[in-house]
């Protein structure tokens, strides 16, 4: 086994560099060659798409009421320095890496008790009180009073700081 080693890789012909089938390329960092944070990505068809700005850069997972992981405890995360138990209905998330401004996409869902019979009753999930490292997010039940949620499930996109 032999090491390559150059600061530049360039097609011999056209504008492609191909990894031979059956083998791969190994690396820890990828950046955009014109600009660091941006690479495009081949989509379906001839879409692209930028990888970066498909990447979700926080989620997370929190249990309010205690049904499934214990009160006011945090399940898998990824970007989240600590959920908040803030009131009834209502945690504050605070982000480990903040956005670059308080216009990210925050997804969120709330659950009850994932009971079946349960599975029913509309809950309305939401955030407020955006900033580019923290958020609040509200669930309600269906009577428009909030209430603790056993599952609050997050997702952001956007970009990072």
């Amino acid at each position: 086994m032999g090491t390559l080693k150059a600061n530049t890789v360039q097609a011999t012909t056209g504008s492609t560099v191909s990894i031979a089938s059956g083998h791969a390329l190994h690396t820890n960092t990828l950046k955009g060659t014109t600009t660091a944070g941006s690479i495009t990505v081949q989509g379906e068809g001839s879409n692209t798409t930028n990888l970066q700005q498909g990447l979700a850069k926080m989620w997370g997972n929190y249990d309010q009421r205690g049904d499934a992981l214990g009160s006011v405890t945090s399940g898998d995360t990824f970007n989240v320095t600590s959920f908040t138990d803030f009131s009834e209905g209502h945690i504050n998330v605070a982000i480990a890496n903040d956005m670059s401004n308080a216009t990210y996409s925050i997804n969120a869902t709330s659950h009850y008790n994932g009971l079946e019979a349960q599975d029913q009753y509309t809950r309305f999930s939401g955030a407020s009180m955006v900033t580019a490292g923290t958020f609040r997010l509200a669930s309600q039940w269906q009577n428009d009073a909030a209430q603790d949620a056993w599952h609050h499930g997050i997702l952001v996109h956007g970009d990072l700081a």
